[in-house]
This record gives structure tokens, sequence and C-alpha cells, in this order.
């Protein structure tokens, strides 16, 4: 008898995990692995170094202009990770339907051990990855915050939760240029009404706003709030966007201004996915001051 209800338990077991498992699509569960690969990476070679080997050779950087990021990389100095101790684990993203393009966000820890009594430099990175023509996944955006304290997530990955997915048969071109002008009005909102007013109208409950020197808000109504104190009189110009295949998940980036006693000028990168009523809508949002 205990044989036979240690066997039921043991398959019940494996029903749930399985099932729980199952909510992460393979392709996710690989890219995962790629950037802990490409993290281990910075351990032994560096940060520049790693950087090059990940990075699509087409991988963008900002300034606040797009410019080539392994251009960039490849002008700064080799530093072992002995010197530069960069550390950083995905704790949540998604993947396109069609497999090609994703995104992952989570914590990371800078030290500058040259530097005597330095202390670690908390950060919350996002990058945007493209599935290469030989199926590796390679970095094509990666842009990150400076929260004040070590920003908290959920332990081990978890698929970013977006109410429903977008299903339908729009071609890639459609996608894109839907995408497009979805960012442009959101800047076009930003401008008319505000930017608290515009970001309720297209975030969800589990969006992320990334913004160095304050804990990212995380929903609809928290980043109402950081944006009708922080930002409310802002600016933004749409650079350029693209979305997967499939047409469920894209990015976007531009440059914004926000006046303020203390004037921001920068770039902005938005992930954004596309619910099943065919709405795109901004699960991140980073920007990079200048």
């Amino acid at each position: 008898m205990k044989r036979v209800l240690g066997l039921v338990v043991a398959g019940l077991f494996v029903t749930t995990l399985v099932g729980a498992q199952s909510s992460i699509p393979r392709q996710l569960d690989t890219l995962v692995d790629t950037e802990r690969a490409f993290a281990r990476a910075a351990t032994e070679k560096g940060i520049r170094d790693s950087f090059l080997e990940y990075f699509a050779d087409d991988a963008v950087a900002f300034s606040p202009a797009p410019i080539a990021a392994k251009d960039r990389l490849r002008g700064r100095p080799s530093r072992p990770f002995s010197e530069y101790e960069l550390r950083w684990e995905p704790r949540t993203g998604d993947i396109a339907a069609s497999g090609e393009l994703g995104w992952l966000t989570g914590p990371s820890t800078f030290i500058d051990h040259t530097t005597p009594g330095a202390q670690p430099q908390h950060g919350n990175y996002l990058s945007v990855w493209r599935r290469q023509p030989d199926g590796t996944w390679r970095v094509f955006i990666d842009i990150g915050s400076e929260p004040p304290q070590p920003v908290p997530f959920e332990p081990g990955f978890r698929r970013f939760p977006f109410p429903t997915r977008y299903a339908g048969e729009e071609s890639q071109t459609a996608s894109a240029a839907a995408l497009l002008r979805a960012d442009k009005a959101l800047n076009a909102q930003i401008a008319a009404a505000g930017s608290a007013k515009a970001y309720e109208e297209v975030t969800t409950s589990a969006s992320r706003l990334h913004r160095s020197g304050f804990m990212p808000p995380i929903g609809t109504a928290a980043i109402r709030s950081w944006m009708a104190e922080n930002a409310p009189a802002m600016t933004a110009s749409t650079g350029a966007a693209d979305a997967a295949r499939s047409g469920d998940l894209g990015y976007s980036y531009g440059t914004y201004d926000v006046k303020a006693a203390q004037p921001q000028h920068g770039a902005y990168v938005r992930v954004w996915q596309r619910d099943a009523a065919g709405k795109w809508l901004v699960v991140a949002d980073v920007v990079q001051k200048f």
C-alpha cells in the first residue's frame, strides 16, 4: 500500500513539475541559459571581452543617438574580472511566439576593485536578444539603471506575467509598422496629456519602469505616480521600432527630454508586448541620461 501511495504521490509530483516547466517555452529557457553563460563569461574574460563575444554584430548602444555597440566596446581597454567585477542574473523576461526575439531583466552588481574601499554599485539591467541565423542568441540592446539598493525579484527565473497574448496572423512588416505607430502615439500623448496619463493607458500591472536613483516602480499605478512626481513635463521622439515575426513582442527606442529644475536629456528603450486584442503595451521602459 505504501508503495502504491508512493507511486501516486511521485506521479502527481512529476505532473506538477512538468506543468510548471511547460509555462516557460523551451526557447525562453535557452535564452535564459545563454544569459547565464554570458554572466559566467564575464567572470572569466572580463566585461569588454565577454560583451564582444555575446553582443550581435549589429548591436546598438546610445549616445543618445544609436551607435554601433561593438565599435564602442573595442575602443575600451580590456580589464580582468579581478579589477572590474560585474555580476548579474536574469529573473524575468519573455520571448516571442516565433522564437527569435526576447528580453530579460534582473539585478546586477558592479565593484571597481582598482579604487580602495569601493562599494558595490547596484544595477537593474535590461537586454533585448535576437536569435542569429545559426540558432545562437546574441544581445541586440543592453541598457541598465542604477537603483539606490538591490532590486528585489522572485527567486529563480519567472516568465513575465502578461494577461493575454496576441496570436494573430499579421505580417512581421505590418506588426513592426503598428508598433512604430504605437510608440509615436505614446510620445504624442506624453506631450499632449502628460507622462502620467500617457503611461497609464499603455502599461500593465507588472510593467517595469527603470530609472537611475530610484527603485523601479512596478505596475500602472506606481508608474503613473512616479511620472506625475518626477517627469510631468516630458517629451520624447521615436527613433526606431521592430517586432518579432509573430507580431506579439517588440522594442522601440528614441530620445527624451524632461523639463525640470535639473533638466534631463537622453535615450529611452521600451519593450512592448501585444495582447490578444492586438494592443501594444509597454512592459519595460528604461532611460539612459546624457
